[in-house]
């Protein structure tokens, strides 16, 4: 906003021209609906996002998960723009996979993760055009000086990771997170046997909750990210180990519930948390390892602080 000059079409004029020269459109929405154009009577935020979504932008859209748990000072107390405000958040919705935060902590992994993707799946060249700078000289030297900062980068996070202590304002350890479950399946009530077959009407979609300690979801993945894991391995893992649980814990079944239709899995949400956290609290890294073009995963791998964490869980004691 301190770009902007006098007149409001001028500022328009600029938004849309700094947007267009950008690779990434990051929108924010927490519980205000912000400053409102007189013509349009939409926000500036609700127009910039309109505008970037009609150029083609690749757009990540983080939505407060839990907008009815803001301070007054935090929200909009006018029916009018609070409305707007309603409205916004369903377009966005609607139109797009979007990610939630609900405190300020959490947000910066979720950012950083997106644009991780973004970067991976939607390739960019920044505001400096290499394609119009670079001699064949010129790309020889820049690939060279790329993968000595990457041998450099390396050695810098391997070092850091060692002495590593995770802020004690974050969750770790033996403090409890619900991970979801969905599970795809019948109730009872519409099963019905003819012979030694099962028949049923239709099947039912359930999100199941299931609390465990993050000592018990590192020890769960740890083994896996030991050498670099792709990013659906651990979902399986994960996968399996709330299988386990639920299957430990009758009361975790939904009410009335008869029979699977396919094999359950964890949420695409769940194991973002997962990472993300991990990740804070310096446990598992990006995979640095070259993979070939085709290879789109996303691959993760245990620190020195995450196998010394997930050693002292794992590792069996000798009997005395």
């Amino acid at each position: 906003m301190e770009l902007f000059v006098a007149g409001n079409d001028e500022k328009w004029r600029l938004i849309k021209r700094v947007i267009s020269e950008c690779d990434y459109y990051v929108l924010v929405i927490g519980g205000k609906y912000g400053s409102v154009d007189p013509e349009t009577e939409l926000s500036y935020t609700e127009m910039e996002y309109d505008f970037a979504d009609s150029i083609g932008k690749p757009v990540m859209a983080f939505l407060h998960g839990q907008p009815g748990e803001l301070k007054s000072d935090q929200i909009e107390l006018d029916p009018a723009p609070r409305q707007r405000l309603k409205e916004f958040r369903e377009k966005v919705e609607a139109a797009r996979v979007v990610r939630y935060w609900t405190t300020p902590d959490a947000l910066p992994g979720e950012v950083a993760l997106s644009l991780i993707e973004a970067r991976e799946n939607f390739p960019a060249e920044g505001w400096v055009r290499a394609s119009n700078a670079l001699t064949p000289e010129t790309r020889t030297e820049l690939a060279e000086l790329r993968a000595r900062v990457t041998e450099l980068t390396l050695e810098v996070e391997t070092r850091r990771a060692a002495s590593f202590e995770a802020p004690e304002a974050l969750s770790q350890g033996e403090d409890e997170s619900s991970l979801n479950l969905t599970i795809v399946g019948y109730l009872k009530s519409e099963l019905s046997v003819e012979g030694n077959v099962q028949y049923n009407s239709r099947k039912r979609t359930w999100t199941v909750p299931v609390k465990l300690t993050w000592n018990e979801i590192l020890a769960a993945v740890g083994p896996t990210m030991l050498h670099e894991a792709a990013e659906t391995e651990v979902k399986s893992t994960l996968s399996d180990l709330l299988v386990a649980q639920v299957n430990s814990d009758a009361k975790l079944l939904p009410d009335g519930f008869g029979r699977l239709s396919e094999s359950p899995t964890v949420t695409d949400q769940s194991v973002s948390d997962v990472l993300v956290q991990f990740f804070a609290l310096g446990l598992i890294a990006r995979g640095e390892k070259q993979r070939t073009a085709s290879d789109t995963n996303k691959y993760w791998v245990l620190t020195e602080s995450g196998q010394d964490q997930m050693m002292r869980m794992r590792a069996q004691r000798r009997t005395e």
